[in-house]
């Protein structure tokens, strides 16, 4: 069966990287979370972790790629999808990129303060990434940060500090 990026039921999937989030948000962290889809199965997830890992580096989605990594490494991944409620920022798009495992993102929340759209520009972006898909859920994520990270939403939203 061919794999058809438009019949995925993005809303499930988004609401199980909104799970995520809810988790991070709860233990003191961005509500950032990740899921990633292949065959319609979930085969990774990530949340944001930089306090309990003290590492900045953990970002939900480079959580989601290292646990999925390896279960996609001998599979073409064309039609694998990463799911986050926070568009990706430059180092995580570079990692999806270069992980060679994901080919879509689908995203919740734009991220006008990062604005890693410039990115798309490099053809070795364009080129491993089919589809880049944003607003699903947005209002859900968007709460999620009223609720544990206000300030940080304003950022978000309108690309500017306080």
């Amino acid at each position: 069966m061919a794999f058809d990026f438009k019949s995925l039921d993005h809303i499930f999937y988004m609401r199980e990287a909104l799970k995520e989030a809810a988790f991070a948000a709860q233990s003191g962290e961005r509500p950032i979370g990740a899921v990633i889809v292949h065959h319609e199965r979930i085969v990774g997830r990530g949340r944001a972790e930089h306090l309990k890992k003290h590492n900045r580096l953990a970002h939900a989605e480079l959580n989601a790629l290292l646990e999925t990594a390896t279960n996609l490494y001998d599979y073409p991944h064309d039609n694998a999808v990463i799911y986050t409620t926070l568009e990706p920022c430059e180092m995580c798009l570079g990692a999806i990129v270069m992980s060679d495992v994901v080919n879509h993102v689908v995203f919740a929340l734009a991220d006008r303060w990062i604005n890693p759209s410039p990115m798309f520009e490099i053809p070795h972006v364009r080129h491993h990434i089919q589809n880049y898909v944003g607003g699903v859920l947005e209002k859900e994520s968007a709460a999620l940060w009223q609720q544990y990270r206000p300030d940080e939403l304003v950022l978000i939203h309108d690309g500017r500090k306080l």
